[in-house]
């Protein structure tokens, strides 16, 4: 079975790279390579490695380049799950299954009806650094070699802000008489079919977003979309969501 490792883009050399800390003891002490063997080895930022271990210290790798290759297994458009947080673990899963699918970044957010309140800056950076830690093991086990990228915790008016930054945002909705005369049929949506190398995606709570939120939403230049006639839990929207419209740009 294929195994990805990861790298740190300062550590990689013209000829040759360096594995240390975590990846490298896994190397040594997990899958047992020896010097001489040949692996797989990715930076995060698109280019996989095939290398030859040429040393093993205490904790740490040394290999020869063999070959490289970039944005192998990666999307062709850069795709953002804006997703509101869920209680417990749920937010981990995004994360995780997000990233095996193909997003490229996402934003934990905050809305009115949010469940889940980050009362500190210590607690909101322990759970960035948690799912950043997910989004690695994850890119690992899917064999992609883009590290997404998890942003800050922000809150629905702070989104706003920044939807002009995409070329498409989307918005999930079971509402039929939300702004824009209702949500959309994602197959319908011609937008989806022009050339959009960024698109936003936005998931609300379990409990849904407000009227006042589905109408910023819509004034802002965001497109409500119908994920189906079952209503999923807010985790089951995002992977969801971002899978249909993966498929529709990819397929």
């Amino acid at each position: 079975m294929i195994t990805y490792f990861y790298v740190k883009p300062e550590n990689v050399g013209k000829d040759g790279l360096k594995i240390s800390g975590n990846e490298a003891k896994h190397i040594i002490s997990v899958c047992r390579y020896r010097e001489g063997d040949e692996i797989f080895v990715v930076d995060g930022e698109g280019k996989k490695y095939k290398v030859k271990i040429s040393s093993i210290g205490k904790n740490k790798v040394e290999a020869k380049i063999l070959s490289r290759t970039k944005d192998e297994n990666e999307p062709d458009l850069f795709l953002t799950l804006a997703q509101s947080i869920g209680k417990g673990l749920k937010m981990d899963w995004v994360v995780e299954k997000g990233t095996e699918i193909g997003v490229s970044s996402f934003i934990p957010l905050l809305t009115q009806r949010t469940a889940v309140k980050i009362e500190t800056e210590k607690k909101e950076r322990i759970k960035i650094d948690r799912w950043r830690r997910k989004a690695l093991s994850s890119m690992k086990q899917s064999l992609r070699c883009r590290l997404p990228v998890v942003n800050k915790i922000i809150t629905l008016d702070e989104l706003l802000s920044c939807i002009k930054e995409f070329d498409l945002s989307l918005f999930g909705s079971l509402e039929k008489a939300c702004p824009s005369g209702g949500p959309k049929k994602l197959k319908s949506l011609a937008e989806l079919k022009k050339p959009n190398k960024k698109i936003l995606l936005i998931v609300g709570p379990e409990a849904g977003l407000t009227d006042g939120e589905l109408k910023k939403l819509s004034d802002a230049g965001a497109i409500p979309v119908d994920l189906g006639k079952r209503r999923l839990r807010t985790e089951t929207a995002g992977i969801v969501f971002c899978a249909l419209v993966l498929g529709e740009v990819e397929g």
